[in-house]
């Protein structure tokens, strides 16, 4: 087969529509990288591709391929065969995952279970089978991103209770030190965290933490 690494982005000619929640022009499609080592099957997904409005950063047919446009183009979807010129499509996409999350789309003519649990476990958002046509095409990158978006608010609403929580902890353990070191009641000793934290500028997690340090360097 003959392979192609196309660079050339094709332009959304929406871009005058004011902004959208990411800074692109609000309508503008999401940009796609094509991982994919037959020339026609990825010529035909560009050209639904770009009749659907989206630009396409480029055709990559290997997995060391695939991840230098990723870095070069950062695109905001990426389509993946799995049988690639001597690797596998669902741990390209693994491997790209690890580099930055952006949602995943697997075009095959596949469709055993085994290879769509895979993908499902590698992170994947979507699965197609050839042939695909452009309705197909849209509808699945539409899903893919909303079930991207969709996990990744819940993935960082998840990390930031998590933060509270654990600065929460932190904060008990200093009001603690500074009631026993100062004699303080505890509304005393939160309020001096308070003021310390402003003060030094820091945040009052920050300052527990060092005075948790400070305590635990001088034995206490």
């Amino acid at each position: 087969m003959t392979n192609t690494r196309d660079a050339g982005a094709t332009k959304n000619p929406t871009t005058d529509a004011g902004t959208n929640g990411g800074g692109k022009p609000a309508g503008t499609k999401p940009s796609v990288l094509i991982v994919q080592d037959d020339t026609l099957v990825g010529m035909g997904l560009k050209a639904h591709l770009e009749r659907l409005g989206h630009s396409v950063v480029g055709q990559a047919s290997t997995g060391s391929e695939a991840m230098a446009l990723y870095r070069e183009h950062s695109p905001e979807v990426v389509l993946l065969d799995i049988r690639l010129n001597g690797d596998d499509g669902i741990e390209v996409a693994r491997q790209l995952l690890r580099e930055r999350r952006c949602p995943m789309v697997i075009v095959s003519a596949y469709s055993d279970r085994e290879l769509i649990e895979r993908a499902g476990s590698a992170g994947v958002f979507g699965y197609l089978i050839k042939p695909v046509n452009a309705e197909a095409l849209q509808a699945q990158i539409e899903v893919a991103v909303k079930r991207f978006d969709e996990q990744e608010r819940l993935a960082a609403e998840k990390r930031e209770l998590e933060q509270t929580l654990e600065t929460r902890k932190l904060v008990e353990r200093a009001k603690g030190i500074l009631m026993k070191r100062l004699t303080l009641e505890e509304s005393e000793a939160h309020k001096r965290l308070q003021q310390e934290s402003q003060k030094r500028r820091i945040s009052i997690g920050e300052l527990a933490k060092r005075i948790i340090e400070s305590e635990e360097m001088l034995g206490g």
